[in-house]
C-alpha cells in the first residue's frame, strides 16, 4: 500500500534488460487514481509518454500499452485521484511483458 501526493513509480523491468511491455494492472485504494500517465524509456534520463489513461473506477484497472514497446525501465505516474484531489493510494502495481532474448 503506498499513498503520496500525484506520485510517480518507477519500475526496473527484467533486470534492467529489454522487454516487450503489453499491460499493467494497477490496484487502487482508497483513493485511487484516476488519470495514469505510463512512460517507458531505455536509460533513466529520457521517458517517453506512451499513453494517457483514465480510471474506470473498477477493483482492478488493466492498462493495455498500445504498439510493441520494448523498454528497461517503466514509469506510472499518478496525475490525480478519482475525487479530483491530488492524494493518490495504490495497493499494488504489476507489470506484464515478455522478455526479449
Amino acid at each position: 500500500m503506498y499513498k503520496a501526493l500525484s506520485p510517480a513509480f518507477d519500475f526496473t523491468v527484467n533486470n534492467g534488460n529489454g522487454s516487450f511491455i503489453s499491460n499493467i494492472m494497477i490496484a487502487p485504494g482508497d483513493t485511487g487514481p484516476n488519470k495514469m500517465e505510463i512512460y517507458l524509456s531505455n536509460n533513466m534520463d529520457q521517458w517517453t509518454l506512451i499513453k494517457s489513461f483514465t480510471s474506470s473506477r473498477e477493483k482492478l484497472d488493466n492498462l493495455v500499452i498500445p504498439g510493441e514497446n520494448i523498454a528497461k525501465y517503466v514509469r506510472v505516474r499518478c496525475v490525480n485521484n478519482i475525487r479530483g484531489g491530488n492524494l493518490v493510494n495504490v495497493r499494488y502495481i504489476q507489470i506484464k511483458g515478455l522478455p526479449v532474448e
